[in-house]
């Protein structure tokens, strides 16, 4: 009997989890594979929920003071899901938690949200290590270190519950006039494509389910980076060749091998046809050409601007129905949730769209979504972040990063590294004491300035004279805050009151002090409980003026905004009709007399913005030379002097284009009078993209490239003026002697670049280029074997000296040339390259391999071969500075 009772309670456990496990749905099943879950899930799943997964929201449509609010979210959520949730940065990682917990455990399905953030140059949430600017990791030409820093910015986006990362920018700088110059690795194909795969492959890491890794969307596809005019979003020009051997090249290795999950189509047009609804692009060459199996996301606003700008859609519908037929699979913000959603659906309804169409985008976000691990471990370990976040040895990596971004343009007579033994050292210059992290940088970030890093490095036993000598003037820029005072008259800024409705009534929402005249809400809510919509700011204070004279002094709003000067109202935009409009008005200021401002903002509906922007426009007689005397007091009773000098966040990122390269002309006046006395001068650029500095290269004996160096800048910079560093940088771009002779990179072809009646067409400094404290020697190159097939490789080798008495590093640089071709070809191309640090006296021999990926053209039926023929094999130390050659043959 009692036999009998074991088997019958044995068959019905048995009966009951087999019971549960043929109820368990297949997308739940972790041993079914990824595509028998993404399908079995996409039958279940209804239109409005398909719609849900293509739409990113913010995580401010969440959230208040970085609280989850429960209404806020089951209002807008409902029982239906996310695909996306961008715009997060969570001060503790719990509050994703909550997010997903919500989205898992409340909607119908179950399906966890992608998060999505920014990692151009470090995780941008609060404290995230900062690195270089992407220009400066060009500049370092180390694809080692360019996989630890993205093992950094994986492991520390990641700890926060980030999945997905909107970064690298894979685009080519060739139009130096182009504000985003900064956010890419620089000119050259090759250098891009092996710096970008560096970083697509740190981020991803080993296993997307491992929690310190993240997937890597590239952008901005494809063929974004030389717009008409250098204009941001302006057209581009390229023919399908061209375009295949240089900027598709890059995204197509990020893609092919680096395996990147991410795509960003890109919002210009190209040949006529906007990217972000092109097939050709997005289904041929990317998927099926390439083997993309990860998700398509329009930059922001791309889909809107083909019914917008380039109008090639009549409706938002159309516009949406024609991208999401194209190849894309998610928007990014372009119309609000109910118009994108909406039209989803309407367009299925109306058979627009098919139905099979709108289930691959679905899949294609889905699958990452499984990939991830998602559906098993939606939660992220909240004690990761304390471990990993800003760690010791993340900081350690990002001083490491800066110091190698460094590149010494010029030292004339050895001018550096300058002696630690001086006594007093003059640091003068705007930027010189002011933060130098560049575009979509981490929050909050605890940097060191020039200036701090000098202080530090010589202490208390060196006199330091320091002078900004900021003067606005040449062209309209943002207030400095160091030019204003809150009404307390106790800290720099203006004190900013926020209130929560749209016309500055009743008691503030909050209050704070601000030192960013540049305010930019995008579509979020700027805090503090105060909406995205509807909200009001103002701000009071005192300016003053640092030289008597005349001023211009304006406003540009989006929506609305008001200035007043000692309660005068001076430049009226209250009228949502003035969107993005300048508008200023002269004024008279005294030097040194405070002056009260106040500043008034509406925003009415999506994006937010306002600019607070001065010059001077005629000083006082005498007026300057009170200036310029504080300046040469510093110099003259200093042994040396630092110049810094360069760009800012006002004239430099997206947006910041620029038709003019030179040195704005306050500053050049700062260098002509401080070099006009003779003293040992080193001038230290910082700037997102090359300049024309000619009378600097002429005249100042040192000067030191040091772009948007990151958080340890300053400790990086002043390392490199006193020898404890030695730099290795090299440019990635190339650098032009006047606006007028762009394009000018170095991989142009033979048959152009002739020069002009007004000078000739050499570059101001060419790609490739970088001093030393010491010197190298190049010997014996050898091809081995000298003749090869179509389909062989040889190896190139070199031996390198150094002949100097400082350790340093050498970054050899390998050049083809492919003498007779069925196209057109470049004059050179950078195929190899290979740092190495040698001690004085030592000598290496380097090895680099050169296979057909690397000898290969696209021939005149666009088909990708290896031409029989001569390849000439130049190495050197830049592309300029060639030290050896010999010959290739392939037959």
């Amino acid at each position: 009997m009692k036999l009998l009772k074991l088997l019958f309670a044995t068959l019905l456990i048995a009966t009951f989890f087999g019971c549960k496990q043929q109820n368990t749905p297949t997308y739940q099943n972790p041993k079914a594979s990824i595509d028998q879950r993404v399908n079995d899930l996409i039958k279940r799943m209804t239109v409005e929920e398909k719609a849900r997964q293509l739409d990113m929201y913010v995580g401010p449509e969440f959230t208040v003071d970085n609280q989850l609010v429960l209404e806020k979210i089951t209002n807008l959520v409902g029982q239906e899901g996310v695909g996306s949730v961008h715009d997060l940065y969570p001060v503790h990682p719990e509050l994703g938690n909550e997010i997903q917990k919500y989205l898992v455990e409340e909607t119908r399905l179950g399906i966890p949200a992608l998060m999505i953030a920014e990692a151009l140059h470090g995780y941008q949430g609060a404290k995230g290590t900062c690195f270089p600017a992407p220009i400066g990791l060009g500049t370092m030409w180390d694809t080692t270190l360019m996989y630890k820093i993205g093992r950094v910015i994986g492991t520390e986006a990641r700890a926060h519950g980030v999945h997905f990362v909107l970064s690298p920018v894979l685009g080519l700088a060739r139009e130096p006039r182009w504000g985003r110059v900064e956010e890419t690795y620089g000119e050259d194909t090759y250098l891009a494509a092996q710096t970008g795969l560096a970083m697509v492959t740190g981020m991803q890491g080993e296993s997307f389910k491992d929690q310190n890794t993240v997937m890597s969307e590239p952008k901005h596809f494809a063929v974004h980076s030389i717009p008409e005019a250098g204009n941001n979003t302006a057209p581009v020009h390229i023919g399908e060749r061209e375009a295949r051997e240089t900027f598709l090249y890059v995204f197509e290795t990020a893609v092919s091998k680096g395996g990147a999950r991410g795509i960003m189509a890109a919002y210009h047009d190209w040949d006529g046809i906007p990217v972000v609804a092109d097939p050709f692009v997005l289904k041929s060459l990317l998927r099926e050409e390439w083997g993309f199996e990860g998700m398509v996301l329009s930059d922001l606003g791309a889909i809107r601007r083909l019914n917008t700008d380039h109008y090639t859609a009549q409706t938002p519908k159309d516009a949406i129905v024609a991208a999401i037929k194209a190849g894309l699979d998610m928007q990014f913000m372009d119309f609000s949730h109910e118009v994108f959603q909406g039209s989803i659906i309407e367009a299925i309804k109306d058979e627009t769209l098919s139905m099979k169409e709108l289930d691959r985008a679905v899949a294609s976000v889905l699958k990452l979504k499984f990939e991830l691990g998602l559906f098993e471990s939606p939660y992220v370990d909240t004690a990761l972040v304390d471990k990993v976040h800003h760690s010791e040895a993340h900081q350690q990596l990002a001083l490491e990063a800066g110091r190698k971004s460094i590149c010494l343009l010029k030292n004339e007579d050895e001018t550096l590294p300058f002696s630690k033994t001086i006594n007093s050292v003059a640091v003068i210059g705007p930027l010189a004491d002011v933060p130098a992290l560049g575009g979509y940088s981490p929050k909050n970030v605890e940097t060191v300035t020039v200036l701090q890093g000098i202080q530090e490095k010589l202490g208390e036993n060196v006199e330091i004279n320091y002078e900004s000598g900021l003067i606005p003037m040449a062209s309209l820029t943002v207030v400095d805050a160091s030019f204003l005072k809150t009404p307390d008259n106790k800290n720099p800024g203006l004190l900013a009151e926020y209130f929560n409705n749209s016309n500055l009534e009743g008691s503030p929402a909050f209050s704070q002090v601000e030192t960013n005249m540049t305010p930019y809400y995008h579509n979020n809510s700027p805090g503090g409980g105060v909406g995205a919509d509807h909200f009001t700011v103002r701000w009071t204070g005192t300016i003053t003026a640092p030289v008597s004279g005349i001023y211009e002094i304006g406003i540009i709003t989006d929506d609305k905004g008001r200035l007043f000067l000692d309660d005068e109202l001076v430049v009226d935009n209250w009228d949502p009709f003035q969107l993005n409009v300048m508008k200023t008005k002269k004024v008279r200021f005294t030097a040194g007399k405070p002056v009260p401002i106040r500043m008034e903002f509406g925003e009415e509906v999506d994006y937010a913005g306002i600019r607070l922007k001065w010059q001077l426009v005629e000083a006082d007689p005498g007026a300057m030379a009170a200036v310029n005397e504080q300046v040469l007091k510093a110099v003259n009773k200093s042994d040396i002097t630092i110049l810094v000098l360069g760009e800012n966040g006002e004239v430099v990122g997206e947006g910041k284009d620029k038709s003019n390269l030179d040195l704005n002309p306050a500053q050049a006046n700062l260098a002509k009078t401080i070099l006009g006395t003779g003293k040992p001068v080193a001038v230290v650029l910082l700037n997102g993209r090359p300049l024309s500095v000619n009378w600097l290269a002429e005249n100042a004996p040192a000067i030191v490239e040091a772009w948007f160096p990151g958080e340890f800048g300053g400790t990086a910079v002043t390392d490199v003026l006193f020898g404890d560093y030695n730099p290795s940088g090299k440019l990635p771009v190339t650098f032009p002697k006047s606006t007028g002779q762009l394009p000018v990179f170095y991989s142009h072809s033979r048959a152009g670049r002739k020069g002009y009646v007004d000078g000739n067409n050499e570059p101001l400094f060419p790609f490739g280029h970088g001093l030393s404290y010491t010197n190298f020697q190049y010997n014996n190159l050898t091809i081995e074997p000298a003749t090869i097939s179509v389909d062989g490789t040889t190896t190139v080798s070199i031996d390198i000296k150094n002949t100097g008495e400082t350790k340093g590093t050498e970054v050899v640089q390998l050049y083809i040339n492919d003498k007779i071709s069925s196209v057109v070809t470049p004059k050179m191309e950078l195929k190899g390259f290979a740092r190495v640090e040698l001690a004085p006296g030592e000598s290496k021999t380097i090895t680099m391999q050169l296979t057909p990926e690397h000898l290969s053209l696209w021939n005149r039926n666009m088909e990708e071969v290896v031409e029989p023929g001569e390849f000439e094999i130049m190495i050197g130390a830049s592309s300029i500075d060639i030290r050896l050659n010999g010959v290739l043959v392939v037959e």
